[in-house]
């Protein structure tokens, strides 16, 4: 038997993030051995980013890892996206209040470190090893084993790994020096938990085209108000020597015609810790090499514009665990995987530039000409967004995206 692909091979995984967390846990189930690297501290890896929404597809793919019902309870639903105008007009109402009838699952905005911590917690009760605290420094790919160097402590040689440590992946620069490095969109990100005297949005995630910025919240009686922007910059570094202090107070700045109650919400913000520039994967010609594979951002960075970031990276560890567990052969099992996964990468890659685009208007005619076409656009948006959201990874993952060949009537 081929050793890599015995139930009893140890799997490497590099990078403790969702997509990571989720393979190893769907690994375990399936009989294999995987063991988890992580260059951060767990305390760190708990305290990354803010919060994320995980649409339906993303939430069904967590029923494959049974953490389903527990992310449901601790998140909250986002029932529709309002998308407003930079005087506050309405120009599109996008109803999500179906999703659960429709696909089984709403979409749910969490705390990212919340969802870190479910998957974190499920591993160890399930007795898989996830080492915090080692950098991986070299990566040999050799014929029978993968051997790994840390930056602290002994080596290791895996039967496989799967490069997981996102878009900056260490692993991947190490088998394929000469793939592209990620491109800057033009756009940076902020966002933020913070309590705010405003009406609940009643599970509304509301949005607006501002003249400088674009900006998103949600809010509900439990829970404070999630905020979110992306303004346009000419350079990744364009705010990055900003104090928490001031770069808050550049953000208020560029909100500050902004519809009520977007300033309501950011006077309320005293700080802003980080900034978070919008990097796009050019396409890489493959994902693996030899006994090593890539997996999420390692593979294909997905902008936040669609909300697809996280829930691509959990239906890639769903289906590479199943491509590995349905045949002997390693290499056979990775190019499986990626035939499955590209078309559909390629098709929220598509989207989430496209909705990207919209953002970075600034001109006084490109502003009239987005407010006029938006909502002749929206509706086919959505008819796409609706394909991506019912495919059920869950339920077969070895099954080629039916939603997007046929469609579905209920997604239509």
């Amino acid at each position: 038997m081929n050793r890599a692909t015995n139930p009893e091979a140890t799997i490497g995984i590099c990078g403790a993030g969702i997509g990571g967390l989720v393979l190893a846990l769907r690994l375990a189930r399936l009989g294999f051995h995987p063991v988890l690297f992580e260059a951060r501290s767990k305390e760190a890896a708990l305290s990354e980013g803010e919060f994320l929404t995980l649409a339906s597809n993303g939430m069904n793919g967590l029923r494959a890892v049974d953490c389903y019902e527990e992310v449901l309870r601790r998140g909250l639903e986002t029932r529709a996206i309002e998308l407003c105008n930079a005087r506050g007009k309405r120009l599109a109402l996008v109803d999500q209040s179906d999703h659960l009838a429709a696909f089984g699952t709403p979409s749910v905005t969490i705390r990212r470190g919340v969802l870190t911590g479910i998957l974190i917690e499920k591993c160890q009760a399930e007795g898989i090893t996830i080492q915090f605290g080692r950098r991986v420094t070299k990566v040999d790919n050799h014929a029978h084993a993968v051997a790994l160097n840390f930056s602290e402590g002994t080596g290791l040689a895996v039967d496989l790994l799967v490069a997981a440590d996102g878009l900056r992946s260490f692993v991947r620069t190490q088998i394929f020096p000469d793939y592209p490095l990620p491109q800057f969109t033009g756009l940076i990100g902020t966002g933020g938990i913070v309590d705010a005297n405003i009406p609940d949005t009643d599970g509304v995630m509301r949005m607006t085209f501002g003249e400088k910025a674009f900006f998103g919240y949600i809010k509900t009686a439990s829970h404070p108000v999630y905020w979110f922007d992306s303004f346009p910059a000419d350079t990744p570094d364009a705010v990055r020597a900003l104090e928490p202090a001031a770069l808050a107070a550049h953000v208020r700045k560029m909100h500050a015609d902004d519809p009520e109650p977007n300033r309501s919400i950011l006077q309320a913000v005293g700080q802003i810790e980080r900034s978070y520039p919008i990097f796009d994967m050019p396409q890489l010609p493959v994902w693996s090499t030899g006994r090593i594979v890539l997996l999420g951002d390692a593979a294909h960075a997905i902008g936040p514009h669609a909300g697809q970031g996280a829930s691509m990276a959990i239906e890639d560890a769903v289906v590479l665990s199943s491509c590995l567990v349905a045949t002997l052969d390693y290499g056979a099992a990775f190019a499986r995987y990626e035939a499955l996964r590209r078309p559909r990468i390629a098709r929220v890659v598509k989207l989430t530039r496209q909705n990207a685009s919209r953002k970075r208007k600034n001109s006084r005619l490109s502003l009239f000409l987005r407010d006029l076409l938006l909502p002749l656009l929206i509706p086919m948006t959505v008819r796409a967004s609706r394909r991506l959201f019912a495919y059920r990874v869950d339920l077969d993952p070895l099954e080629a995206n039916p939603s997007f060949e046929c469609g579905r009537k209920d997604a239509a």
